[in-house]
């Protein structure tokens, strides 16, 4: 890491959480044996939220985008709704949320997506004015996943409705890529082709957030646990263990996608990590 000082910060904004069965978010977490054959699996809350990142002399980053805030009441198919339900309040919408910061969708420069899911492209109808970065084998695999099917009424990762959404520029990118000093994309594929981590460098140490390159810290071990969501494995593992080295060399805090309790721990909007 660059020690010079740059006075990077950043926030995270609370866009609550989805449910999902836990052998979907860690592979193998639950199982029936022979002393409980009948053991009954459950659903898990996991994260949501958009990372607010304010560079003196660049602006505002948005890192992902959350759930669609009327997926749940219009715009998702029923198997969705069923497999991972989304829960929020009006307080936690991201418009809510920068508002918080004394911020509006206006006020962001550079959005970033990890990849293209359905919780993490949501709210891309809000952002037509403005930069959105993101990996080259994403952007070919969500289109390609999206506008392949006749109808999107069974589950689906990628939701037509939000990747579709008219944005002034996409800047696409093929594998790590500096934003500016002391933000950069670091390519994570294994969960999607074209998964994306982020490394922000503030002057009081590195973060590295994971995403769903690593759900949670079950997922991230070692050893690597798979989560049951979609991807190639071999991919998924390596990606870890360039986490790893990114965690040895910088002295970073790995920040996991959709871990609960990491998530709870920490500071949400308007509080800043400088």
């Amino acid at each position: 890491m660059n020690t010079e000082a740059r006075g990077i910060r950043f926030s995270i904004l609370d866009l609550r959480k989805m449910q999902c069965d836990q052998n979907l978010v860690v592979t193998g977490s639950l199982y029936a044996t022979r002393s409980c054959p009948n053991k009954p699996n459950r659903m898990l809350d996991i994260s949501i939220d958009s990372l607010l990142i304010d560079v003196p002399g660049y602006g505002n980053i948005l890192y992902d985008l959350g759930c669609d805030p009327k997926g749940m009441e219009e715009h998702w198919p029923e198997s969705i709704q069923e497999l991972s339900p989304y829960y929020q309040t009006p307080q936690q919408t991201l418009e809510y949320q920068l508002g918080l910061l004394g911020l509006t969708p206006e006020d962001i420069r550079t959005v970033i997506l990890s990849h293209m899911h359905v919780d993490h492209a949501g709210y891309l109808y809000l952002f037509p004015h403005t930069e959105i970065i993101v990996q080259r084998r994403e952007m070919e695999a969500a289109f390609a996943y999206a506008f392949s099917q006749l109808d999107q009424e069974n589950h689906t990762l990628y939701m037509r409705r939000d990747i579709s959404a008219p944005v002034d520029r996409y800047t696409v990118i093929d594998g790590d890529y500096e934003i500016c000093p002391g933000v950069t994309c670091i390519h994570l594929p294994g969960h999607t082709p074209g998964m994306m981590g982020l490394q922000v460098d503030l002057d009081s140490g590195t973060f590295l957030f994971a995403r769903d390159a690593a759900y949670t810290a079950d997922n991230y071990g070692p050893p690597s646990i798979p989560s049951g969501i979609g991807g190639d494995v071999g991919q998924y593992i390596q990606s870890h263990e360039k986490l790893r080295r990114l965690e040895k060399e910088t002295g970073g805090k790995v920040i996991f996608g959709h871990d609960w309790n990491q998530w709870s721990a920490m500071k949400h909007a308007p509080a800043y990590y400088q």
